[in-house]
């Protein structure tokens, strides 16, 4: 039996054990009722968030590889001891049908995610995913608890001296670009699937990467040694990078990221891994990405070097060039 049905199963015997406490027929007659609606309340919430959210909200993947907060983390922002499921559910409502930075109790993960494309939920399906969130204890991703205390840490200390940090700014850039790319992607292969995934990259990732690059006010790009466009063939610096983040992947290390500073500028490395969903497209041939696929790749990158990936490898890097400016 897979974790996510163990987490219902015990959520739903709680649930049972608290309302079958009193054992008089009267009152199992008037809880047997709730307690089964609560319970498909529950399941359905379990199944929305599986179908529509999970793929960006999963526990799974390294935190570098993300492109949205794990759902741990939005339970941890949202609910402490002295909020309601009532409460709960009117802020899930507000912000998931109005989805904007305002709307929103996580600017860190605004700043580094940007703001969410708006998913068509009707308000009775919002209130069976705010229950789920509220009633169950929901898996955490091993980097989790020591990333949040990093972040309360750096949080409170801010900058220290006015120093400016620049490998935390470019790494903050890449993330927001990240955002940018993986919502615009998701809309894509939500809408037309993997084939649609492809295009979109060969047409769009492009201009929104400049686009982000100009709003920053730095020099951002995608670099790999194993490039899908040949303009993003990782120079000689970059290549050595990518060496050494790919022998701290295999010790089982987590790839870290780099700063080099170029005397007028400072340059950042960050490693982009791959997760289940880049292997649509970049993984095996005929096994994970699918012949259509292929043929749309064959046709718009005919000296394609990105397949044949599995789960947390180094798929490439992401290089942010910023001017050194005065605290």
């Amino acid at each position: 039996m897979n974790k996510k049905a163990i987490i219902i199963l015990s959520a739903f015997g709680l649930l049972a054990i608290a309302h079958s406490c009193d054992t008089s027929n009267e009152n199992q007659q008037q809880t047997e009722a709730p307690v089964s609606m609560i319970q498909n309340d529950l399941s359905n919430g379990f199944n929305l968030l599986d179908k529509n959210c999970f793929s960006c909200h999963s526990p799974k993947g390294a935190h570098d590889a993300r492109i949205a907060p794990p759902m741990v983390a939005i339970k941890k922002h949202y609910i402490d001891e002295e909020t309601s499921l009532e409460a709960f559910s009117a802020d899930l409502i507000a912000f998931v049908q109005n989805p904007t930075a305002e709307n929103s109790k996580m600017p860190g993960a605004i700043n580094k995610f940007g703001v969410m494309p708006k998913m068509e939920f009707s308000e009775k399906e919002l209130r069976d995913i705010a229950a789920y969130i509220f009633e169950t204890e929901l898996e955490e991703p091993e980097w989790f608890e020591e990333h949040y205390q990093q972040e309360r840490k750096r949080y409170r200390q801010g900058q220290q001296q006015g120093e400016i940090n620049y490998l935390e700014k470019g790494k903050e850039m890449a993330m927001q670009t990240k955002s940018q790319l993986g919502s615009n992607l998701m809309a894509a292969l939500k809408e037309r699937g993997p084939d649609g995934a492809v295009e979109f990259c060969n047409t769009r990732a492009y201009p929104i990467t400049d686009s982000m690059a100009v709003a920053l006010g730095a020099k951002i790009k995608r670099v790999s040694d194993q490039p899908r466009n040949p303009s993003n063939k990782a120079n000689e610096a970059e290549l050595k990078y990518i060496l050494n983040a790919k022998a701290q992947l295999a010790q089982g290390e987590a790839a870290s990221p780099q700063l080099t500073d170029l005397g007028e500028t400072m340059v950042g490395y960050y490693p982009i891994t791959t997760n289940a969903m880049c292997l649509k497209c970049h993984g095996e041939p005929n096994a994970q990405v699918n012949q259509a696929t292929l043929d749309v790749l064959n046709a718009l990158y005919p000296e394609d070097e990105a397949t044949g990936y599995g789960e947390n490898e180094l798929r490439g890097i992401w290089v942010v060039e910023m001017n050194k400016t005065t605290p």
